[in-house]
């Protein structure tokens, strides 16, 4: 089946619905030792009836960007999440597994998103969950998970999980000039070293408890946690823009010559 991705642009930021059969799953699975696919499924997840998302990796309603195509960090193209399938930067396998990759160069992207009108404060509960795989860790480092901010003054995220380019797990916070490209001013936490081509499990929760307003991120990675719990009311730069975040993940790059991948065996944001 062949898939016209110029037709599927997201031209408003309004949710899309799922297609039926708008993926035609490939029979293949990502092998890590020599980067290439074989037919040796490692999970058989159930697939949803009126979309083309499973149901353990569940994109429903959320949009993907990319530079992909444009080669252009400047030119995301922007489509329905669900309706990708069979292309270099989003491919789906047979075991209804996803894998996402972004170009080399420093701050292209292949990301998911939430869409507009999702938005919320941090005091309200919403939980982004996946499980995944990164492979081509870039050597100046890859971002896996963000708390952004749609205010068209922000220009960079509150919260974002990255690997960094020593293959640690680190959290950065943004505390001062979210609005410039300068006088910026963050503060990182440091969580334990990960090696490419294993499971990691990522949970980024948000809600009110005992008037705070909380955004937790928890990493799991074979016998370790790294959890950082951060409290919004301790940050009143952020104030004039606290009811318009949003959660993102996928591939990120710093940049070099390496094409950031991710494959997702489990994938899911609850509201």
């Amino acid at each position: 089946m062949s898939y016209y991705l110029s037709s599927m642009l997201v031209l408003t930021l309004t949710l899309h619905a799922c297609v039926e059969n708008s993926i035609s799953p490939q029979n293949k699975d990502y092998n890590p030792n020599n980067n290439s696919f074989t037919n040796q499924a490692e999970y058989s997840f159930p697939t949803l009836q009126d979309g083309s998302c499973s149901a353990y990796v569940n994109f429903d309603n959320l949009l993907v960007e990319t530079t992909w195509d444009s080669n252009d960090i400047n030119s995301r193209d922007v489509y329905s999440a669900c309706a990708v399938d069979n292309q270099e930067w989003m491919d789906r396998f047979s075991d209804n597994r996803v894998r996402l990759k972004c170009l080399s160069l420093k701050k292209h992207r292949t990301e998911l998103k939430e869409a507009q009108g999702d938005e919320k404060s941090l005091s309200e509960y919403k939980k982004m969950e996946y499980t995944a795989k990164f492979f081509n860790l870039p050597e100046a480092g890859v971002t896996i998970a963000q708390i952004h901010n749609r205010n068209p003054s922000v220009i960079r995220p509150y919260i974002r999980l990255f690997i960094d380019n020593d293959h640690r797990i680190k959290i950065r916070e943004t505390l001062t000039g979210m609005t410039q490209e300068t006088s910026v001013s963050y503060k990182t936490y440091t969580g334990m070293k990960y090696i490419s081509g294993e499971d990691i499990q990522v949970t980024i929760w948000t809600g009110f408890q005992n008037t705070k307003e909380l955004a937790q991120i928890r990493v799991a990675y074979k016998d370790q946690r790294f959890v950082t719990n951060l409290d919004l009311s301790n940050r009143p730069e952020w104030t004039p823009f606290s009811k318009d975040f949003y959660l993102k993940a996928g591939v990120y790059t710093g940049g070099n010559s390496k094409q950031a991948t991710v494959l997702y065996s489990k994938f899911d944001i609850i509201h």
